[in-house]
């Protein structure tokens, strides 16, 4: 039990790394330190395989359509915060993370009716 613990909080941790890492590369590329920017960008790259690798030891990782039916519930939620996170932050006053919401809001919504599409035709085949 206790290395399922540990996995579960390395895959939090290399997930989170990714996102973080990637932002990190993006940066140096603005700052024009290019070599660095790819460095980092290959750094994210490699925590995202172990996340990987934890995702599948962990059992995260179904069949496709059942995937596709737990991202959908997942987008939709997601997509329910956005729109939360935008109203809190419209009364909030914070004009930035609420155009960064309002975006993803939408981003989440396409994602959703992309896996409906593809849902869709998964079970046409079936």
């Amino acid at each position: 039990m206790q290395t399922i613990e540990i996995m579960e909080k390395t895959f939090d941790s290399e997930s989170n790394d990714i996102a973080l890492y990637l932002a990190m590369s993006k940066k140096a590329d603005e700052e024009g330190q290019l070599e660095i920017a790819a460095y980092l960008f290959d750094i994210a790259m490699d925590e995202a395989s172990h996340a990987v690798q934890f995702a599948s030891l962990l059992g995260k990782v179904k069949d496709t359509k059942t995937n596709l039916v737990n991202m959908l519930a997942g987008e939709m939620q997601a997509e329910k915060d956005k729109a939360h996170a935008a109203k809190v932050a419209f009364s909030e006053g914070n004009d930035d993370a609420f155009k960064f919401f309002e975006k993803s809001l939408k981003d989440e919504t396409k994602h959703k009716e992309g896996i409906k599409k593809i849902l869709s035709k998964l079970q046409e085949k079936d």
